[in-house]
Parts: C-alpha cells; structure tokens; sequence
C-alpha cells in the first residue's frame, strides 16, 4: 500500500495517494512517515490547515523528524503564519544542518518577522551552501541576502540540476507550427491568478493585449481564491486552463494542445512554481517575466524580459536566458485609482508635525544594515517618524526591540494597518519620502508610490531585485533619486529631509512628470511586449537562435 501510495502521490493522483495513505493509519496511527506524505499530499491540494494536523501528529511520534518539522514550517508559510514557520524551520535545521531547503526557509520566515538574533549567521550559511555546490538552495531565497549576480546563477543552476535532474531537456518541438500572418498563440502561466501583488501589474496587460494579432491563453496552476481579481482574469484570456489540480502529464497535454508559440512563466522559483512543466517544453518559446526577478539558469527558458537599466549589456554573462529590452520601464504598471479620500496625518495615526519617512515593503525586506540607517536617519532628522507595513505583533515587538538598541524610541515607528487598495493609495500621500530596501527593492510598491507623488530614495546594487525602483525613477525623470551605496543613500534621504525647497521641487517634477511618462501607460507596455514576443516568434521561424532583442519605442 505504501508503495502504490507513493507512485500515485509522485504521478499527481493526489486523492488516489491519500486513500492509501488512509487506509494504511488505519492499522497503524502511529506511522510518522505516513502522517508526513498525508501531509505533503493536502499540501499540494492547498489544504494548508490539514497538513498542518498531520505534520503535528508525525511530531508526536518522531520528535526528532527534521522533514516533518520542515513541512510543518512550508505549510504555516502558505497560511501566512510565520512566527510559527520560523521555529519550526529552526528546528529542523538543528536536527539536519546540511538541509539546504530548512536552512532557506528559516533564513526567510525569520526575515518576515524581523527577528534578526541569527541573521548574520544564516547570511552567511547561505553563502557557504552556494559556494561549496554541497546542496541546492531555492535561489528565491538567496534574493533576499545577495547582489552578487555570479552567486545568484551558481545557485539557480544547482537548484534546477537538483530539481529536475542535471540536464533537463525539452521533449517537445521548438518551432512555431503555424504560418506567417495568422494570430500569435500567446499563454502566460502563473499560479497568482489571484489576489496577489503580481496580478495588479498583468491582469490591465492582458486585457490591452492586441486580439487582432495575439490569441491569449491563461494557464493557472494555483488556487482559485474566488475573488473579484479571479473572476478579472478569467474574462481577460481568450480562453483559460485550470491546471492547478492536474497531474504533470494532464497539464502538459491540456497545454500542448494550446499549440503555443510563446509561453510566458510569471513564477519562476516563487511559492506553488511548477518549472518541471517548463522542463518538458510547453512551447516554441518560454519566457521569463516579473514573477521572480532572476535567471532561471536553465536552457528550456529562452528568454527573460526586462529593460537597459533593470539588467544593462554586462548582466548577460549572469543569465542563461537571452534578455529582451523593453525601451521605458520593464514592469507594467498602471494604478487603478480614482476617487481616493483625503486623507490627514491624523487619521493616519501620523503626528501632526515632523517629517515622515515611509517604506510600505513587506518586512521580508528589511535587513539590519538597513535598519542601521533609517534609525540614523531618525536621530539626525529631529521630530521625524519612520512609517512602516503593520504585520504581526511579533514583528511589531522585533522592530521595536532594533529601534530601541539603536538608542530610538520605540514610539517614533508607526505601523500602518492593511488597508482597500483606494485608501493605501490616499494614505501614501501623507509621507515625505519613501525609503527603499536593498538588495530586494520596492517593485510594485515602487510603483504605487509615484503615482502618489511619493519620491523615493533608492540603493540599485548588481543584479535585477535591486534596481528596479531604479528602473521607474529613470523612466520618470528622477534619475537623481538613484544611488549606488549605503552611503550615498543616507546621505540623499538626509539632505530631502534637510532641505524641504528641494524635496518641494522634486515632488513638483514628480507630479508632472507622472501624468506624461510612459511608466504609467499600460496600453503602449502592451504594444512594446508584443513587437518583442513577434520579433521572438520571426527568430524561431527562420530556425535561428534566441538571441538578445532591443525593442524601439512606439511613438
């Protein structure tokens, strides 16, 4: 019974694996290692809370399982439960040290809650692992803690060997199989088909997108959360797939009889990926976009958009896939506002007076040297507050606990609560100056920002996570916003604050530059991505390479 429980489980005949599984707790309650692939298998059917009980009953039994605290920690993490995750990832990495995916999501779920006793440590744990090629480390993570694009690939590279064996290669045919002159099949694959970050960057994209030339299909291997985003997305695509419940080989036929020339992944290695169905060769052409700002390290994605600032002529030796320049800003944005309130300091829960330093990036964000800075920039600036994403009291409790050994009064940090997307856009105009993180910059957050006339002082280092905020401040004429240390940062966000004429002017140049830049015209985003995917499709039609591609402005 086992063995055909775990076939069925490794086939994705999920509920086949379970009656198994069932059935043989039956006669044996006890079994730890069975309660574990119960677990695994409501995991993967996004029943979180499920295998939560059964990772706690194999705890019961084997104590001393690092998997099954490990698990445990993997399915807290999807319900958002991260002072839980982060004990239960520490305790696995005590019982296995050498398991690089507990030490990666320790490293992470503590870096949620800004609990930072072991920071410098683990920084420096996930480094060795990369370095020494002894493990694989999910290269999401190393985002978070690196800006050294050679360590990045090392570690994409070794996660996909890891993953999906050393060589994976395509099965598939890699040419367009239709003429010249009829529509471009277009898919994009995503498991965030959903109320999520990513899906307000690409739900207005898809909708723009040029019917008359592309036919567009929606591939959703995650949950449908039943919301009105959901429902958005499935009226946007000429026709959407749900494979989120498939098996690998149902999904790769549903998707090969697409007959696809371009596949867009907007995953990569983020939470619910399924990169072995890209293995496989789902299309002529596989495409890397905005989902996880890295390579892949992998020869079945061909290309990877973005734009001369986000990954300039010097980062193709870092990336396995041919990049495309976009001309104006790489991530699509268009902030669907109107009619937002009018907001005050006070209903902010911001005093009155004094100047307010924002950064509304999630806490995962923020690393200690960071934090070093914002509470100089506090002692230096008198009267000022720094405004930050409230989460957990955990969380709330650590910051605190960092501003208060800094010689900062815990009160000068105010957490704002989550809010309707229409007030989070008011309550952004009540800040000075938004202050970025680095090595992960504000994205979407960056985007939101500026459309409130929000400046934002930024730190763009190496690689594609650090520049992006970058990429929209060039876009909207505020290159000067832009600096290439710590240093240089503090003292830019010291100056802004110093001096209110000059902080009054960029705000000015702000506020008028948004309204005509291109970072905010979604409709002309549209025409550029798919100039870039038909020049794609042109290349594999006469046989030839991927190559890099620059794609001219429209207009």
């Amino acid at each position: 019974l086992l063995y055909d429980g775990y076939q069925h489980q490794l086939r994705g005949q999920l509920e086949e694996a379970a009656r198994m599984y069932r059935k043989i707790l039956r006669a044996e309650p006890g079994n730890a290692d069975v309660l574990i692939l119960l677990g695994m298998v409501r995991d993967r059917q996004f029943r979180h809370a499920e295998a939560i009980e059964h990772y706690d009953k194999a705890i019961r039994f084997k104590p001393d399982s690092p998997q099954a605290h490990y698990n445990r920690g993997v399915a807290l993490t999807k319900l958002k439960r991260y002072p839980e995750a982060a004990p239960s990832f520490g305790r696995a990495v005590e019982l296995r040290p050498e398991l690089p995916e507990a030490l990666g999501e320790y490293a992470l779920a503590s870096r949620v809650i800004c609990d930072w006793t072991r920071h410098d440590w683990l920084e420096r744990q996930l480094a060795e692992t990369v370095r020494s090629g002894r493990a694989a480390l999910n290269p999401q993570t190393l985002l978070q803690f690196s800006d050294d694009p050679a360590a990045l690939l090392a570690c994409a590279r070794g996660f996909v060997a890891h993953t999906l064996g050393r060589d994976p290669v395509r099965r598939h045919p890699l040419k367009p199989t239709r003429p010249a002159g009829e529509k471009i099949r277009l898919g994009y694959v995503s498991a965030d088909f959903r109320q999520h970050a990513v899906a307000h960057h690409i739900a207005p994209l898809i909708e723009r997108h040029d019917r008359t030339r592309f036919e567009v299909f929606g591939i959703s291997i995650g949950p449908d959360d039943k919301s009105d985003v959901r429902r958005r997305f499935e009226a946007a695509f000429d026709r959407f797939i749900d494979c989120a419940a498939m098996t690998d080989e149902q999904a790769t036929a549903q998707i090969l009889a697409l007959g696809l020339d371009v596949l867009v992944d907007l995953m990569g290695f983020t939470l619910n990926s399924r990169l072995d169905l890209l293995a496989r060769g789902l299309a002529a052409i596989q495409v890397d976009f905005i989902g996880y700002p890295g390579t892949i390290g992998a020869d079945f994605i061909d290309y990877v958009l973005a734009d001369r600032f986000v990954l300039p002529d010097d980062a193709q030796a870092f990336y396995t896939e041919q990049i495309v320049r976009l001309p104006d800003c790489y991530q699509p944005n268009d902030v669907e506002s109107g009619g937002e309130p009018a907001l005050t300091r006070a209903q902010c829960g911001l005093p009155d007076t004094g100047f307010v330093f924002c950064c509304f990036n999630g806490n995962l964000k923020i690393t200690p040297r960071m934090f070093d800075v914002w509470m100089r920039l506090l002692q230096r600036v008198p009267g000022s507050v720094l405004w930050l994403v409230k989460d957990s009291p955990e969380t709330e409790r650590n910051l605190q606990r960092e501003a208060e050994a800094r010689g900062i009064d815990p009160a000068r940090l105010v957490f704002a609560d989550r809010v309707p997307r229409t007030e989070y856009l008011a309550r952004l105009r009540c800040a000075d100056l938004f202050l970025d993180t680095f090595p992960w910059n504000a994205h979407g957050t960056a985007s939101n920002a500026l459309w409130a006339d929000l400046p934002i002082v930024t730190y763009a280092g190496r690689c594609l996570q650090t520049r992006v905020a970058g990429s929209l401040l060039r876009a909207v004429g505020l290159p000067e916003l832009i600096t290439a240390s710590f240093e240089q940062y503090e003292a830019l966000a010291f100056t802004l604050a110093s001096e209110p004429a000059r902080l009054a002017d960029i705000k000015q140049r702000l506020a008028h530059n948004r309204k005509t830049s291109p970072v905010f015209d979604i409709g002309r985003h549209a025409r550029h991505l798919e100039a870039a995917y038909e020049e794609m499709v042109a290349i594999s039609r006469r046989g030839e390479k991927p190559r890099p591609i620059a794609v001219e402005p429209i207009g």
